[in-house]
């Protein structure tokens, strides 16, 4: 990035803006102002780099007065507002997924997105993979944290956890089944076809997913199988997972060496483990977690610098 540009962040109440801030506030990104913006007239104010700033209402904001906007935990939001501030000639990141963007360079007047989560967690662990072999079949289940809904769905489950243990109504919230101290499959949501059309996309196709919610507030994670066409050795293999850039692969006895969506927390690496080869060779299973709000917040970042 040349010079310092206006940025409007779209959702700032929201956990997924927090984590934007703060990584904001770790990289050498030059901002000139940073506006930002919510529906909830009530929203307050964020912090960045020890600088207290005032939630700003979204439907007055003038976006001719910024370079780029990021959007995040609001698909309401993005939906209402991307297009609006596109035709304004801002460079639009959205990370809601709500405006089914194309991945790419931020422009100005231009809308782009990221590949959902799952997908980097996937398409990441399955490259390595293919650096020692070919793949002849890929799966994936996938557990999601409600962290992915946005702050409602957070709130949901919170609420959920008390009303069972005040043994209350449980509400629903939206969700066709409860969260709470359950496990929900998704896939009327249409997420596992936009998962499967990205990694597509990405060159690294998979035979089979099933994306489910669990009752975690924050981090994803992914149960990984794959099948080698030719016959593989677990050094081979822990090796190709250690040479990725985007994953950490750990390795620990006992309880040090199991990762849980809450040691990921934080990290800006998809950790892998749990690392299990079959006795033929051919058949490879991993365990990945990873921050679901880092990794997004992490890139768009990065593509900010493009702008």
């Amino acid at each position: 990035m040349s010079k310092a540009i206006s940025v409007a962040l779209v959702g700032a109440d929201t956990p997924a803006a927090q984590t934007v801030l703060d990584v904001l506030g770790e990289l050498p990104i030059a901002l000139e102002a940073l506006y930002p913006l919510s529906d909830d007239e009530e929203a307050g104010t964020v912090e960045l780099r020890e600088h207290v700033l005032p939630v700003l209402e979204v439907d007055l904001f003038d976006w001719k007065s910024v370079e780029a906007a990021v959007f995040v935990g609001s698909p309401e939001l993005a939906t209402q507002y991307a297009a609006q501030a596109a035709q304004a000639g801002v460079a639009v990141i959205d990370l809601t997924g709500a405006t089914q963007s194309k991945v790419g360079k931020p422009q100005a007047g231009q809308i782009v997105s990221l590949p959902h989560v799952l997908t980097s967690m996937i398409s990441a662990t399955v490259a390595a993979l293919k650096s020692l072999s070919e793949l002849n079949f890929v799966a994936a289940t996938a557990m999601v944290s409600v962290s992915e809904d946005g702050k409602s769905a957070i709130e949901a489950l919170s609420m959920q956890t008390r009303q069972l243990f005040a043994q209350q109504e449980v509400e629903l919230a939206g969700y066709p089944k409860r969260l709470a101290f359950n496990v929900l499959p998704t896939a009327a949501r249409g997420e596992e076809a936009r998962i499967h059309a990205e990694l597509a996309a990405a060159g690294h196709a998979i035979n089979s997913l099933t994306v489910s919610r669990v009752p975690v507030f924050f981090g994803h994670a992914v149960s990984l199988s794959v099948q080698f066409k030719s016959a593989q050795t677990l050094a081979a293999v822990e090796s190709a997972i250690q040479a990725a850039p985007a994953l950490y692969f750990l390795q620990g006895s006992g309880a040090a060496g199991i990762a849980t969506p809450q040691d990921a927390i934080g990290g800006d690496k998809i950790w892998a483990n749990q690392l299990q080869l079959s006795e033929d060779g051919r058949t490879a299973t991993v365990w990945l977690v990873a921050d679901n709000a880092r990794l997004p917040a992490r890139a768009a970042a990065l593509l900010l610098a493009l702008v």
